[in-house]
């Protein structure tokens, strides 16, 4: 909706200017401040709006099995994310795995989440954590549950922002907070309630790689 204003914006004010000869009329009617203020509102409008993606490859034992898309799109105080992943691989049977994690922040806080699963083609419990009422109604398919704590970081935050100053995470699919252990220079690890545990690297800012360290296999997520 933004940008769309923004474009409005440019062809209602500036271009129509650009495409004639200047005179002391419409100089009158549309002063350079004017010109300025509009350029600087739609500046203003795209600051807020921002979309970034990227795209891993999963793999086990050095061989791409799946793949795993996130997206982050900001338009101002609201942020959305979104994580969808495949994977088609055999351990010790032939295993499909979709998952599609969604959540929405709004001024740095979690307004809601959602946690899909399908393995085989079988959906899994879906996980649901809104905030209402000033605290979060939690949900794992027909299981009800709340949290107090407020939510400004969660596990999909942790593709696009390394946690210098974190020390725990809101994980919507165990729902309950884990703490964030640093393990060396841009290199952090999180221990998983069921005995597993997840190490993130980053370079930038940005995670470039994560590794699932489960009692069966190792996966590695690299970023393309």
């Amino acid at each position: 909706m933004i940008p769309a204003l923004v474009i409005w914006l440019c062809k209602k004010y500036i271009l129509p200017r650009l495409n004639k000869k200047s005179s002391l009329s419409s100089a009158a009617r549309f002063s350079k401040p004017a010109t300025l203020a509009i350029l600087l509102l739609a500046l203003n409008f795209s600051a807020f709006a921002h979309n970034f993606s990227q795209v891993y490859h999963i793999k086990h034992n050095g061989e791409v099995i799946g793949k795993l898309a996130f997206s982050q799109n900001t338009d101002g105080e609201n942020t959305y994310l979104k994580i969808t992943s495949q994977v088609s691989t055999r351990f010790v049977f032939k295993i499909d795995v979709l998952t599609e994690d969604l959540a929405h922040f709004k001024n740095g806080r979690l307004i809601s989440s959602a946690v899909s699963r399908s393995v085989n083609g079988k959906a899994k419990e879906r996980k649901k954590t809104i905030f209402q009422n000033d605290v979060y109604q939690l949900q794992s398919g027909n299981k009800f549950n709340s949290l107090s704590q407020t939510i400004a970081f969660n596990m999909m935050l942790l593709y696009t922002t390394e946690p210098v100053s974190i020390n725990q995470v809101y994980s919507d699919n165990f729902q309950c907070f884990l703490p964030i252990k640093k393990q060396a220079a841009h290199q952090y690890r999180i221990n998983l309630p069921d005995g597993n545990y997840n190490d993130y690297y980053f370079e930038n800012g940005v995670c470039k790689l994560v590794v699932v360290n489960h009692s069966l296999y190792t996966i590695k997520m690299e970023l393309v």
